[in-house]
């Protein structure tokens, strides 16, 4: 991480601010990895810069291999990641703990970056870079032969629906249970797991036969 990033003046601490005793206690039961994430973020609303870096270490990679499985450009999934870590820290302060870890929240951030990119790019009249991929993989041999090179997962998702990829994404890659995605997401549990279902169906579908 560069020490230009740290250069960005921090809004102030909210006027007031007090740990909650009732989250506290929500945390306590939760699991012991989210409540000691709970105790670095309370550390971060207060703007403490030590807890911010850790933060940003954690899930500035994290977020930037989620935008680059969606849209397979680098320089755009390093500036989105870049503008979520900035929102994160810009937000910090109005976050509340819910019994979901912390990583929802900030996934939550991501995914809204990823779909104000992709309307933008939708009236600039730009091709999606996973659509064109997709289509110079029209044939099973071009698969197989970009699979060997890239890993067969990468390429096969490639040919997933946007909520698919994503959900597929948060769920084996990033290790979100389903209520976290479906806070992520803004689907039930239900939705989550039917839509999960689905995103496996074709991965198998295409890593078996070439065809989404």
């Amino acid at each position: 991480m560069s020490e230009a990033f740290w250069t960005i003046p921090l809004a102030k601490p909210l006027e007031g601010y007090k740990p909650i005793s009732a989250e506290a206690g929500a945390a306590k039961r939760e699991d012991p990895e989210v409540v000691a994430e709970w105790d670095i973020v309370r550390r971060g609303q207060r703007y403490e810069e030590d807890a911010l870096q850790a933060l940003y270490e954690k899930y500035y990679p994290r977020i930037y291999n989620y935008a680059f499985v969606q849209i397979g450009d680098v320089q755009a999934a390093e500036d989105l990641a870049s503008d979520v870590m900035l929102k994160m820290i810009e937000s910090i302060g109005k976050y509340q703990f819910k019994g979901l870890p912390f990583g929802a929240w900030v996934f939550r951030i991501a995914r809204n970056r990823l779909i104000d990119l992709h309307r933008r790019r939708r009236r600039r009249g730009e091709v999606d870079l996973s659509e064109t991929l997709v289509s110079t993989l029209a044939n099973p041999q071009a698969l197989a032969e970009r699979a060997l090179e890239r890993g067969q997962i990468q390429v096969a998702m490639r040919y997933l629906t946007d909520e698919q990829r994503q959900v597929i994404s948060l769920k084996f890659i990033e290790g979100f249970d389903n209520r976290s995605i479906g806070r992520i997401m803004n689907r039930n549990e239900g939705a989550v797991k039917s839509l999960q279902h689905r995103a496996l169906g074709a991965l198998r579908r295409v890593l078996h036969t070439g065809e989404a």
